[in-house]
């Protein structure tokens, strides 16, 4: 009978054990409802990114800028779905070049400077719902090594593009089917982005405001005939000319 008792009782402590470490498990997911804990959270090198349950953020603006950071592991898998704010989010974060393409951003409005600087960066993005972003002026400035197919975007909410592409060295896709329509702002769009060199004669900016140096020292061998700033234009034909056809 002893050895009876013992035995359930053995078996009844396993039970309580399994479903109580199944439960801390189950609470190691860290939740922070707001953007100062989660920069706590980053903060200690021991907590996984994928550990961390980031669907109550809604600020993400320069959260790894200038990070030192190189493992990325478990980003893809944030919850990004109330997010609204994604400006400067890797800014000058060198090591960076993780896929989250799987991010649902489609409640984001400022991505203004996102991949500034992010020298390694070079992952897909295509997929990314952007119909709400209004802003992405910088959002790849710096970043050299990119050059990923952006022509699924939707980005006829757009409002200023300005040095979107200004020294993003490798780029050069095809977006010549982007509705521009609400964009205000293309200064710099284009300068030194070396490698670039798309026909964008059919995009159509009703509302644009400003274009100064859009393809400045770009790889742009054919100035769209929409481009409006005379002298600028002269300038950028002078180095076309130059450049692409020495004599």
């Amino acid at each position: 009978m002893q050895k009876i008792i013992l035995q359930i009782s053995y078996f009844f402590y396993l039970c309580v054990y399994v479903e109580f470490g199944t439960y801390t498990m189950a609470q190691a997911k860290h939740s922070p409802g707001s953007r100062y804990y989660l920069e706590r959270l980053l903060r200690d090198p021991s907590i996984s990114l994928d550990d961390i349950d980031t669907s109550k953020i809604t600020d993400m603006s320069r959260l790894f800028q200038d990070s030192k950071r190189k493992d990325f592991t478990g980003i893809e898998s944030w919850d990004t779905s109330n997010v609204t704010d994604m400006s400067y989010m890797f800014a000058g974060a060198k090591f960076f070049n993780h896929n989250i393409e799987s991010w649902n951003v489609e409640n984001v409005e400022y991505m203004s400077g996102m991949f500034h600087d992010a020298s390694e960066f070079n992952s897909p993005l295509n997929s990314w719902n952007v119909s709400n972003v209004k802003f992405m002026f910088n959002m790849f400035l710096g970043a050299t090594k990119f050059n990923q197919p952006l022509n699924s975007w939707n980005v006829e909410n757009v409002i200023a593009a300005g040095s979107m592409f200004y020294n993003a060295l490798s780029f050069n896709q095809d977006i010549s089917n982007w509705n521009l329509e609400k964009l205000k702002n293309a200064r710099d769009m284009f300068h030194n982005a070396k490698s670039f060199n798309q026909d964008l004669e059919s995009w159509n900016m009703p509302s644009l405001k400003t274009m100064d140096r859009m393809f400045l020292k770009s790889g742009m061998q054919k100035i769209p005939s929409w481009y409006k700033e005379e002298w600028q234009k002269e300038q950028e034909i002078k180095y076309i000319n130059k450049h692409f056809y020495p004599k």
